[in-house]
């Protein structure tokens, strides 16, 4: 059950019910809008009698509890109904919270977990192993991620292409160890 504020003031629940008298008290407290007035309504007692038909008395309609905390508790459609028996403007703030309490809001954003940062000497490998397959042998540039990842898509499509079966494998390491790296998939399907 979703918490209903209506003219700053909370509005306790109990069993899935509403308390009538938190609604008076943000309706203003006015005497002629004491909720033991309003259940003594003929309109009132009709309306409670067709909520207790329809639910097959399954469900709680109103509750009275005394105590601290006593006090009457009814369904959602007994404090519409008691809105609309106060004024129009009373019932609009009670629909608007109403609204207000059943809107999903958005869940806090879960901090999603990076890959482990790629170590340098893992770097350096990756590096060495993509430049040895493209024929460098003299000096190795620092080359990003996205270029490498790109380079060893052009082995895995050349290697495809000219059904090239020169050690197969070490392209296949060598593309799963980048995989593992920086936690990306590419070429493959």
């Amino acid at each position: 059950m979703a918490h209903l504020m209506i003219a700053s003031k909370d509005i306790r629940t109990l069993d899935g019910l509403y308390s009538l008298n938190d609604l008076h008290k943000a309706a203003g407290s006015e005497r002629r809008h004491l909720p033991a007035q309003f259940l003594r309504n003929n309109q009132t007692r009709e309306l409670i009698d067709e909520i207790e038909n329809y639910a097959n008395s399954h469900s709680l309609v109103i509750k009275k509890t005394q105590g601290r905390n006593g006090g009457t508790y009814v369904c959602k459609e007994l404090v519409y109904a008691y809105a609309m028996w106060i004024s129009p403007k009373f019932n609009l703030e009670v629909i608007r919270a109403f609204d207000q309490s059943q809107t999903e809001q958005p869940p806090e954003p879960t901090q999603q977990s990076l890959p482990n940062p790629i170590q340098d000497d893992e770097k350096l490998k990756l590096i060495n192993d993509v430049a040895k397959s493209l024929g460098i042998i003299e000096s190795i540039a620092v080359v990003s991620a996205t270029d490498i990842m790109d380079m060893v898509q052009t082995i895995r499509n050349y290697q495809q292409l000219a059904k090239i079966q020169t050690n197969p494998a070490w392209v296949d390491q060598t593309i799963e160890r980048i995989k593992n790296a920086t936690g990306k998939h590419f070429g493959e399907g």
